[in-house]
């Protein structure tokens, strides 16, 4: 007789030499029952009984509702239906989790392998069942959804709150900045050189203080799934071209040569240019500032077919270790260099960077064959955007 035999018999029928086996299925460290079509209990092993606490006279003929299944789970399934179920479609039952009730009331929960006994004729006589304990597991899982969802929440006031903040910090840098440029105008009366001096620092400094506010203002809606595109046909050959006026002077100042390469055929694209032009300088503002004096600084443009176009900005500077790979595109974060430390940020411009290129429907990355090595940031962009475009909710 072999054990599949062997649990067609209920234990009090199984032979002498068969010992072995009905020793295996009682001491096996997981339960083992059996029930019939009605959903009676017809065996179960002194491992079941141990971990439900019952003795086998109480629950042999017993049905499985009312004992060790609950008629209904704790978000209110009705495992009275699914017993049923079981019965009349095995196969959709070959594994399943429920939860079950202990004698003395506690709730677990069991993950089951089922599978049909079937009579002479080939019908279906009794269900044998095979469980084991995933409470813990349960609980687990229930712990982290919690943790998921307190993390989401807590992402979405602190979208909410910097998106207000924002705004409240923006409206008086205009006015400082407005008022700072006025006075260098003249507008307020003459001023002294020195008085001069000092309100080109009020509005070099409150222009990168509004920058810094932009940047957060732009990923907490992002973040929120509000971010529009303002989209508009405009000559990427030309944007990409002029962008390096951005770094012009900066660039000679520190002995940086400038280059580029855009194929003639890189013209006319559909996307929001504002949103554009703003990763391109955030890419060469990162070059030029981790350039040192010397160094080379370019970019290259060409299709990849007839709807996509790659963008590449390169440079001679600091390069990136491996180990900070992860922070180049990371929100808040900066590269711990000399480099970084000199100039303060918010460590939002990459980030910020690869989601407007990803809105448009494009990708971002970059190469760095390491510390001193330069690096390449590349993107994508399609040439026109298809669909409805305006505001995202991700």
């Amino acid at each position: 007789m072999n054990i599949k035999s062997f649990f067609v018999k209920t234990s009090k029928n199984v032979p002498n030499n068969d010992g072995q086996y009905h020793e295996l299925v009682e001491y096996a460290n997981s339960i083992i029952l059996r029930m019939d079509m009605e959903g009676n209990i017809t065996f179960l092993n002194r491992f079941a009984q141990e971990f439900f606490g019952y003795k086998e006279e109480e629950l042999i003929g017993k049905n499985v509702i009312g004992t060790i299944v609950p008629p209904t789970d704790a978000s209110g399934k009705d495992l009275k239906a699914m017993i049923a179920d079981i019965m009349i479609n095995s196969e959709k039952y070959i594994n399943n989790e429920n939860e079950n009730i202990l004698r003395n009331g506690k709730r677990v929960w069991i993950a089951w392998t089922n599978r049909p006994i079937l009579d002479e004729n080939g019908q279906l006589k009794e269900v044998l069942c095979i469980g084991n304990d995933i409470t813990k597991l349960k609980e687990a899982e229930d712990q982290i959804m919690i943790a998921k969802e307190a993390a989401e929440n807590a992402s979405k006031a602190k979208s909410s709150f910097l998106a207000n903040m924002s705004h409240e910090l923006r409206t008086p840098l205009n006015a400082v900045i407005g008022f700072s440029e006025a006075m260098l105008e003249g507008i307020a009366g003459p001023m002294t050189d020195k008085q001069k001096e000092y309100a080109s620092y009020i509005l070099e400094s409150g222009r990168h203080l509004l920058s810094l506010i932009n940047d957060v203002l732009d990923l907490s809606k992002v973040e929120a799934g509000k971010m529009e595109l303002e989209l508009s046909d405009f000559n990427l050959q030309e944007l990409v071209k002029k962008s390096f006026t951005f770094i012009a002077e900066k660039a000679m100042k520190h002995r940086i040569a400038l280059c580029h390469d855009i194929k003639d055929d890189i013209g006319i694209i559909n996307a929001d240019e504002r949103k554009i032009k703003q990763v391109i300088y955030n890419i060469l503002s990162n070059a030029v500032k981790f350039t040192p004096d010397g160094g080379k600084i370019g970019a290259n443009a060409s299709k990849i077919n007839d709807n996509e176009i790659q963008v590449c900005i390169w440079d001679t500077g600091i390069g990136i270790d491996k180990k900070d790979s992860a922070k180049v595109f990371a929100e808040f974060e900066q590269i711990d260099s000399e480099y970084s430390r000199k100039y303060a940020g918010t460590g939002l411009g990459m980030p910020l960077s690869k989601k407007f290129i990803e809105l448009h429907g494009g990708k971002m990355w970059f190469e760095s064959d390491g510390m001193g090595k330069g690096a390449h940031f590349y993107f994508t962009i399609p040439i026109k955007q298809t669909g409805k475009k305006g505001v995202f909710d991700e």
